[in-house]
């Protein structure tokens, strides 16, 4: 089996797709900063507030990490982080079965040898560089994919349903509560003396909003990037988000709602329309979710494609 011919996001104009759907938290998700803030909680208390001055300087006030936040202050999930997660899913998956498809590259040692020169790596991606790469992006080119940031649908109102989410400092306007915990230590397996830690996470309910571009795929690269997505939803090795997963923390949903596209073929209906609504938005890209369901046909492209190289059919 050859190589197919392969499209760099900048070559010749061939297609371009737009992915949304939904992922829904299903456990407390944190996605860090590494910014932390003081906490409130602990500095309104009696017991600090009856401190003396004097105490009160001598008296550490706890931090409390934060998260990743949007304009409004909700919490939302990064589409860098989106982008890492499902491209090391991918790698976890692939890695171990077959090159091809996915694999550790040495770029920074291949820049320093004989692909050094932009034209050489050029010719790596496009001959030699496993399908991942390829997709994904790497230091000799840009990714074909753009995840967008994720945002917050569905604020959680406060109602009886955020009492129990009060005690722990559900902060409504802030759509996250406080989690507190020790550190443990190695040697003993008990909490270890003044290691106090504490961090925001978004609960679990939360509905985000996904959307993803690709540019120059083929079917089996939009199969791939599908079967990735669909990692979410695993039970036996399921994508996770943020820290604190060996806690059972970033556990999502994904939901697969629309995938809109426009290729060569249908660029001039898709201009009319455009010209036509006084609107050249992704709004107007045809839908293929909704046509036999022909997005699945790429998840079967995909996979047929790795089992012939699982078998060794291709080089």
């Amino acid at each position: 089996m050859q190589r197919k011919p392969f499209y760099f996001k900048g070559d010749t104009f061939k297609n371009r797709y737009r992915i949304t759907g939904t992922l829904w938290t299903k456990s407390p998700m944190h996605i860090g900063t590494g910014e932390t803030r003081a906490d409130k909680a602990f500095e309104e208390s009696d017991a600090y507030k009856n401190l003396s001055d004097e105490e009160k300087k001598k008296t550490k006030v706890p931090e409390i990490g934060e998260i990743a936040r949007d304009y409004r202050d909700y919490p939302y999930i990064p589409g860098s982080t989106l982008r890492g997660v499902l491209r090391h899913f991918l790698l976890q998956l692939f890695q171990p079965i077959n090159a091809h498809i996915a694999r550790i590259e040495n770029y920074e040692t291949h820049a320093r040898g004989e692909y050094a020169k932009q034209a050489d790596q050029i010719i790596y991606i496009r001959d030699h560089a496993c399908m991942l790469d390829q997709l994904f992006g790497t230091p000799f080119h840009e990714s074909k994919v753009e995840f967008w940031d994720a945002y917050l649908e569905n604020p959680i109102p406060e109602n009886a349903n955020t009492a129990k989410l009060k005690e722990k400092g559900w902060d409504n306007e802030g759509q996250s509560y406080v989690v507190r915990s020790v550190a443990i230590d190695p040697e003993t397996g008990a909490a270890a003396p003044n290691k106090l830690y504490s961090f925001d996470v978004a609960p679990p309910g939360q509905k985000y909003k996904l959307d993803i571009v690709g540019y120059n795929l083929d079917h089996e690269e939009l199969g791939m990037l599908i079967t990735g997505l669909c990692g979410f939803n695993s039970e036996i090795l399921p994508l996770q988000i943020g820290a604190m997963a060996g806690r059972g923390f970033g556990h999502l949903k994904f939901t697969l709602e629309n995938i809109f596209y426009i290729e060569n073929g249908n660029i001039k209906n898709y201009l009319s329309l455009a010209l036509n609504n006084n609107l050249a938005g992704f709004d107007y890209l045809p839908l293929i979710v909704h046509e036999n369901e022909k997005w699945q046909d790429c998840v079967k492209n995909f996979k047929d494609e790795f089992f012939a190289y699982a078998k060794g059919v291709g080089k």
